[in-house]
């Protein structure tokens, strides 16, 4: 197992996976029930790259505004609190998850492209089935599932061969093989990233548990959506990696959401309309 390995690369901050700082300043500042628009737009502008894309994707056919934009403020003005939050997270998240896991069998482009459809699937369920949940934080929270595998990736080399064997082997759910190899799962690592990011409770539980909702103790209903999101996205065969299709939908998702086998159908017909409609974000 090598456990104590991934214990090490966990503890030393330089090897690990980094947001801007101005990203983190900016989470701090919008858990406040009292934040300051003015101050909020003075804190992003000090991340030259945040501004830019802040900008650009403001006036982009996917968030429609209402009309041109040119500074954060106006865009926090025209776009609102939650949504520029979201796109803030978005540029940081592209950062992060445009790297190549050939362990994981995974190249960046096909990691971005999931990344971005399970957050888009998890707020079309939300508005679809008329969830109490903001689609901004069902957006967020399928962004952020797969940043746990950039750590572990690093460590697959060595056992390689052993993982495929196993594979071949048994079907169990492949979360149980990264438990078994490295001593922890994505799912957790991930946990371990928005914790030193300092993202909030709700989505750092959404993320250490989208695969076994069931688990989950701060928000059943979002982590549900989030797994049949997910999983979705994987059957679809988009972002599909060395795990291929070894977790099925929980039926605890389902009773949580409401979810039906015809609204899976639906979700899964039109996965292909939902990339189209993401081209402005996959160019981020």
């Amino acid at each position: 197992m090598l456990k104590s390995k991934v214990d090490e690369i966990l503890q030393d901050v330089n090897k690990l996976p980094a947001i801007s700082a101005v990203v983190s300043k900016v989470l701090e500042k919008l858990q406040k029930p009292d934040v300051n628009i003015a101050d909020l737009a003075q804190e992003i502008s000090k991340d030259p790259a945040i501004t830019a894309n802040v900008i650009k994707l403001s006036n982009s056919a996917y968030y429609r505004a209402s009309k041109p934009i040119r500074t954060v403020q106006e865009a926090l003005m025209t776009l609102g609190i939650k949504t520029v939050k979201e796109i803030v997270l978005l540029t940081a998240a592209k950062g992060i998850l445009s790297q190549d896991l050939n362990s994981y069998q995974l190249e960046a482009a096909q990691l971005w492209t999931s990344s971005l459809l399970v957050a888009e699937l998890s707020s079309k369920i939300v508005q679809h089935k008329k969830l109490k949940i903001d689609k901004d934080l069902a957006f967020t929270s399928g962004l952020l599932c797969s940043v746990g595998k950039i750590v572990l990736a690093q460590f697959f080399s060595p056992v390689m061969m052993q993982i495929k064997a196993d594979l071949k082997d048994n079907q169990e759910p492949f979360p149980n093989l990264e438990k078994k190899y490295f001593g922890y799962t994505h799912m957790e690592v991930s946990e371990n990233l928005l914790k030193r990011w300092n993202f909030p409770q709700e989505l750092t539980d959404v993320v250490a548990n989208y695969l076994t909702p069931e688990n989950s103790k701060n928000n059943p209903i979002l982590t549900s959506v989030v797994h049949i999101a997910s999983i979705l996205i994987v059957v679809s065969g988009i972002g599909i990696d060395i795990g291929g299709e070894s977790v099925p939908i929980s039926p605890f998702a389902l009773s949580q959401t409401g979810v039906t086998e015809a609204d899976i159908e639906t979700y899964f017909v039109h996965i292909p309309d939902l990339q189209a409609g993401l081209a402005d974000l996959l160019n981020v």
